[in-house]
């Protein structure tokens, strides 16, 4: 029976459905009773579920001090280990989840998106948004909204958001700009003007928002902004994999010898892709040997996988063969952008890998989904794996911590394109390779905008797939 692990990324501390490393198994029913389903025979199935898969199994109430006649969600909770989770700034995650049942789709594509994402900023009773980046063929690309605009109102001249919901989607509309000024602690925002933008749609969220060779004192270096570890528009499609594997050719043929990969928004994706990803940038001796190990508890641990970096003859001979590298992150950066990054660890050392920016997520462990084939009417998604790299080893329980921190997201700060030389991040890395400096100014951390729960959440796309005969 093929069965697919997924680890799931996810957001920050307000996006706790997103945040968790998820390995997706649909679980297969082969008791032919029909099934209880009142919420006592639910939680029956989900006590039997959690007592056999969930890494931390030994830490579930024995039955006699559980209500079974409670809500499932809430039944769920009440299973859950003091180890399920992790401290996000003042907030605690956790990583095993539960969700009623809705209509599937295959897609990846936001249903009804105006095809940005943001970050918010909140003044009193009112939210702003600061537009992250932009993509191709959106409403908001036909509007001409770009990167670091900010947007105070939509079908208003005056500040009138107080839902964050109507930055990311609606009917057709105009959205009023402006330009943020950070005096002190206070902000005020001028030069308005309103565009007008199109009904939201269905936008395909692709991963690929950016990829430059820059030519620097002899040395050929790659840049590339990967939004997300996904194979295609849909779970059948391998578009985005083949997409990949041109761009790392383009590389290749520029004889790009230094490389930055830009993981500040990636909040995970598929293992298939975080494995191709890794194998592309690995030296080429590692070629062939092991990606990353993923271990159950003991009741499972058949299900133990270890999975192996392609060879090259499979990526189109578009390995690297790099010595070093340079990763982006920011504080999403979670799950399979993580395990890219550990998992390159053994090959490159950690001392060759740079990252700039902020301190990611720290998401080592993966979970199965289960109840996508049986009747209830809730989908599980607990704890179920550790994932290590190849020497055993998963030392970012608390996130990996920047070589070089930097705050992007401060009121104040100039948020250039993607590829531009002078943004913040790219032009630390930049420097860093090279020796040239131009240290484009960058604001006091204080006052620092928080990411926009409403706009990252719609994307749910589960995170690290992998395909295995069992």
């Amino acid at each position: 029976m093929k069965q697919k692990f997924v680890l799931e990324k996810k957001a920050f501390a307000v996006l706790m459905g997103l945040l968790a490393v998820l390995l997706f198994v649909p679980s297969c029913t082969t008791d032919d009773k029909v099934p209880d389903l009142s919420d006592e025979g639910t939680n029956d199935w989900i006590y039997k579920v959690m007592t056999n898969h969930y890494l931390w199994n030994e830490d579930v109430p024995d039955k006699g001090n559980l209500n079974f006649s409670q809500s499932p969600d809430k039944f769920f909770e009440s299973l859950l280990s003091d180890q399920d989770g992790v401290k996000y700034e003042d907030r605690w995650l956790t990583f095993s989840r539960i969700e009623k049942k809705k209509e599937e789709t295959k897609s990846v594509t936001a249903a009804d998106s105006y095809g940005f994402e943001f970050a918010s900023y909140k003044d009193g009773s009112f939210y702003y948004a600061w537009v992250l980046y932009v993509l191709p063929g959106s409403p908001a690309a036909e509007a001409g909204l770009k990167r670091g605009d900010w947007i105070i109102a939509v079908g208003s001249e005056t500040p009138n958001v107080t839902n964050t919901s109507a930055f990311y989607s609606g009917s057709e509309t105009t959205f009023l700009l402006a330009d943020a000024v950070r005096k002190n602690y206070e902000v005020t925002f001028h030069n308005r003007k309103t565009i007008s933008i199109a009904a939201s749609r269905a936008v395909e969220d692709t991963p690929f928002l950016k990829d430059s060779v820059y030519t620097i004192n002899g040395k050929k270096i790659g840049y590339l902004v990967y939004n997300s570890f996904s194979s295609g528009p849909d779970d059948e499609s391998t578009a985005y994999d083949d997409r990949m594997k041109q761009v790392f050719a383009g590389f290749k043929t520029e004889n790009v010898s230094e490389f930055v990969l830009d993981l500040r928004y990636n909040q995970g994706g598929l293992v298939t892709c975080a494995q191709l990803m890794t194998s592309l940038l690995a030296p080429a001796d590692a070629l062939g040997k092991t990606f990353c190990i993923m271990e159950h508890n003991e009741k499972q641990s058949k299900s133990n996988e270890t999975l192996l970096l392609k060879k090259n003859a499979e990526l189109g001979n578009a390995n690297l063969d790099l010595k070093r590298i340079y990763v982006l992150t920011g504080s999403v950066t979670a799950s399979a952008s993580e395990a890219v990054i550990n998992c390159l660890i053994p090959y490159l050392t950690r001392s060759n890998i740079t990252i700039i920016g902020e301190k990611t997520v720290g998401k080592r462990v993966g979970s199965n989904t289960f109840g996508t084939k049986e009747e209830y009417g809730w989908l599980l998604h607990p704890i179920t794996l550790r994932i290590y790299n190849a020497d055993h080893k998963a030392d970012y329980a608390n996130g990996f911590e920047p070589d070089v921190k930097i705050k992007e997201l401060v009121v104040g700060n100039e948020l250039l394109p993607f590829g531009d030389m002078n943004e913040m991040l790219l032009n630390e890395a930049l420097s860093r390779i090279t020796g040239l400096k131009s240290q484009p100014e960058r604001a006091e951390s204080e006052g620092r905008v928080l990411l926009a729960p409403s706009s990252f959440e719609r994307r749910k796309i589960k995170g690290l797939i992998f395909e295995s005969e069992r």
